[in-house]
This record gives structure tokens, C-alpha cells and sequence, in this order.
């Protein structure tokens, strides 16, 4: 289904105590987002919301401006977002809450199902005779949440090579999604970069060019207000 959002207000909302490098790039991305009281609507073929794909944010390396980098994306910078799911009772830790683990594993879900329903991908062959093999995954803990709360992944692309993408999730409590605001204040519990190196599905070693179908189902999905992070 679709989930409704109807930015109002402020573009920037005010938050109190926020470091100054968050508001920096939070400033940067929320002005990427349509202009105050425009709808937008979000679904898992999210293609209703004209947003920018933009090359305004700088390169993001060092781990406290990737940190602050993180804290500003919200549910509308991700082209394709999942439905809500609920947290699963053993997702959760001795610290009953949801083990790191969890986060990997519902991003890595929603990436394959999106490949499924746009090109056909599925195991063992992959399509087009190729195959994503995970080769990197980098995570951003920013919150936490546990049984029986629900959650939604929002995917994008934020590198595209010849052999390889770089995928960029962020996980979001489904009651921050669909707050009043329209999820403008909805800070991602995880942020996921997730990287697929394709290869022959026949021997799952040699490395092959991303094929036209896997290419176009990319270039849908680019994250807004995305650079060369």
C-alpha cells in the first residue's frame, strides 16, 4: 500500500542540542525534499515524489561526519521503502532489543526482494546469468528497537560501478514513518551500506558488467540527495 505524507511547516524543523555537523548535512538533504505542504507519496515503486538526485554533500569519510551524514537522512531520501514488518522475537539479544545481526539481515531482505520484483532476480542463477555476491557492510547504529514494534527499510543506490553497487538503507521505526509530520522527523535507527560485486552465476568467481536489466533497476532506484559517498 501506500503511505501518505504531506510536508508542512518548516522545511528544516527546529531540534534543540543538535551538533552542528548534523544540522549541517541535515540542512543540505532536507532541502533536497519537495517544498513545504507538497504530498508526497511513498511506496515500494516510489517514483510519485520529484526529488532531486543531487551532488551537493561532500565526501563523507571520516566516521563522525558519516555519523552526522546519517542522523539527516529521513524515509523520503529513499526512492524504494519496504511495508511495515514486525521486529521479530528472536531478533532480539540478551539486551532485549534487536541484535546488530537483525539490521543486516532485514536490509539485505529488502534489497532482494526489490531485485526480485524489478528484474526477476532469485537464486541460484541470479538473472542474465549473473549474480550480486555481499562483499562489503558497513553499519550506522543510531537507536534501537525491539518486539513486537514494526519497521521499515527504505533502499537506495548510492554508487553505481561497472561490476559493483553500493546500496544505501535506512532502518526507521514504521511509527516514525507514519508520524503527523509525515516521517520529516523520523531519524533512522541503522544506516546499512551494502555492497554487491557481480559475477558469473555459472561459477560464481569471474566478475561480470552489470547488465542492462540490473543497470535500469538501479538507475530507479538512486538515493535523493545522494553523492559520491
Amino acid at each position: 500500500g501506500h503511505i501518505h505524507h504531506s510536508l508542512s511547516g518548516a522545511a528544516c524543523p527546529q531540534v534543540d542540542a543538535v551538533p552542528g555537523a548534523i544540522l549541517k548535512y541535515r540542512k543540505k538533504l532536507i532541502n533536497l525534499l519537495p517544498s513545504a505542504g507538497a504530498p508526497l507519496t511513498m511506496s515500494s515503486s516510489n517514483t510519485a515524489a520529484p526529488l532531486a538526485h543531487a551532488t551537493m554533500l561532500p565526501d563523507v569519510e571520516s566516521n563522525r561526519a558519516r555519523r552526522a551524514y546519517s542522523i539527516a537522512l529521513r524515509p523520503a531520501h529513499f526512492p524504494h521503502i519496504t511495508s511495515p514488518f514486525q521486529v521479530r522475537w528472536n531478533d532480539q539479544d540478551a539486551y532485549s532489543h534487536a541484535n546488530n545481526t537483525a539490521y543486516v539481515e532485514w536490509c539485505d531482505h529488502a534489497i532482494n526482494a526489490y531485485l526480485n520484483s524489478s528484474t526477476g532476480f532469485a537464486p541460484p542463477d541470479g538473472v542474465d546469468g549473473q549474480v550480486g555476491l555481499a562483499v562489503e557492510v558497513r553499519t550506522i547504529f543510531l537507536g534501537q528497537v525491539s518486539f513486537p514494534e514494526e519497521v521499515q527499510v527504505g533502499v537506495g543506490v548510492a554508487k553505481l560501478g561497472r561490476s559493483a553497487v553500493t546500496y544505501r538503507c535506512g532502518v526507521f521505526a514504521a511509527s516514525d514513518v507514519r508520524s503527523p509530520d509525515g516521517g520529516v522527523t523520523a531519524v533512522p535507527k541503522a544506516v546499512v551500506d551494502f555492497t554487491h560485486a557481480f559475477v558469473s552465476s555459472s561459477d560464481r568467481v569471474t566478475v561480470t558488467p552489470i547488465g542492462d536489466r540490473l543497470r535500469r533497476a538501479f538507475m530507479g532506484i538512486q538515493l535523493r540527495g545522494e553523492s559520491s559517498l
